[in-house]
């Protein structure tokens, strides 16, 4: 009966000092981990703004009318519209072929 209960009573301390430490492990492999996820999200953070930049800078109208004329593309001289029927007609639809 006194050896269950020393077996037991080292099982216990045995548990009660191994615990804190697997926890603590557990704890700073997060932190790392944490750690490690904000150091990307801020590299992120970076190449979207930079990226955010470029893009303003690349469609700014006096760019991209430069690029236009480069391309040979001038201001169009007329101007059409295309205008829809009332809503609610509706007519046949015919698919080639058919």
């Amino acid at each position: 009966m006194i050896a269950v209960t020393l077996v037991f009573a080292a099982l216990l301390i045995t548990v009660a000092v191994v615990s804190p430490m697997l926890l603590s492990s557990r704890a700073t492999d997060a932190e790392s981990q944490v750690g490690r996820i904000e150091n990307t999200e801020a590299q992120l953070s970076t190449s979207i703004a930079a990226l955010s930049s470029q893009i303003s800078a690349l469609a700014a109208p006096d760019r991209v009318a430069e690029q236009a004329t480069q391309l040979g593309l001038q201001p169009a001289e007329q101007v059409h519209y295309v205008e829809s029927g009332p809503a609610g007609t509706e007519g046949d639809t015919t698919v080639a072929g058919r």
